[in-house]
């Protein structure tokens, strides 16, 4: 996948790699973390480690990215592919037409508060060099997140009962 352009707003965004899976695994987790004790029962899964190896696995794909500050730290990270996963497929059906599907947008905690998820949405909205859409998912019940979602531009699209947990689905359009 190509963009236009990998900076924003003194942000660089590049593909992860192997040897940073370990601190792309640890963001998500402290974030799974504070969710958790804020009473959002969202990447409930990353607590155990046993999906550790999905991470690793879409870090090897080249579908998960870092974003850099200007100091080198990694601030921010999340998997885009134009491939749909088990996961997607439940949620979205079979869909042959061109979509990416965005997974795991995670901030680190002490960048909370400096817009930087929104700022890396548009980004991403505003840099990606195809047409097609980006879908996204997240817990139905998460009403801050669902609002950040339609806040940055994507289009509710309706829910989808996963296992007894409700899902909402987000899309935006690249055309």
């Amino acid at each position: 996948m190509t963009f236009k352009t990998n900076t924003f707003a003194g942000y660089q965004v590049r593909r992860a790699t192997k040897e940073e899976a370990p601190a792309v695994i640890n963001m998500l987790i402290n974030a799974a973390r504070w969710l958790k004790e804020n009473g959002i029962n969202q990447w409930s899964y990353l607590h155990s480690g046993k999906e550790n190896h999905e991470i690793e696995s879409a870090v090897s794909k080249g579908t998960t990215y870092v974003v850099e500050d200007t100091t080198g730290n990694l601030v921010a990270s999340f998997n885009l592919s134009p491939e749909q996963n088990d996961w997607d497929t439940e949620l979205w059906g079979i869909h042959p037409n061109q979509s990416f599907y965005l997974h795991r947008l995670v901030v680190e905690r002490d960048q909370h508060n400096k817009q930087l998820g929104k700022r890396l949405l548009a980004w991403m909205l505003e840099s990606m060099e195809t047409g097609g859409s980006i879908r996204l998912d997240c817990i139905g019940h998460n009403t801050v997140l669902n609002q950040f979602y339609n806040d940055s531009g994507f289009t509710f699209v309706g829910s989808h009962d996963m296992g007894g947990e409700l899902f909402s689905k987000y899309e935006h359009s690249l055309e």
